[in-house]
């Protein structure tokens, strides 16, 4: 335990009236679902997956709900999402060029979860 005054700088805040959280160090956090939504478009409308049989791509963002947000406490950056998320794909089969489209839904994308224990409906 450091002696009065002889601590680490962040450790300030007994000695100020205003209580004031000195560079960020106990906590912030700010909001990043507009950021996380324009990111989701970006990364997964256009991927496309192809092999002997056929070809698919997500074509759609159709529906994103949820949150997110960034957090650092003590200078470390903590992550919080909750998502759910509807793409929109189209497919055609090579063969006899038979077109497809559906729906893949992710119902609960969190932080929380594990990626293999992430839920894709189709």
């Amino acid at each position: 335990m450091a002696k009065w005054g002889q601590g680490n700088p962040h450790w300030i805040v007994e000695e100020r009236e205003d209580g004031t959280n000195v560079n960020n160090w106990r906590w912030t956090e700010r909001d990043a679902t507009s950021w996380s939504k324009g990111k989701f478009q970006e990364l997964l409308v256009g991927i496309a997956v192809e092999n002997d049989a056929g070809r698919g791509e997500i074509n759609e963002l159709k529906q994103v709900e949820g949150e997110a947000s960034c957090s650092s406490r003590k200078g470390k950056l903590i992550f919080f999402y909750q998502w759910n998320i509807k793409l929109g794909w189209k497919g055609i089969v090579k063969e006899s060029g038979v077109k497809h489209k559906g729906l893949i839904e992710i119902p609960n994308l969190s932080e929380e979860n594990e990626v293999d224990d992430t839920e894709v409906n189709e």
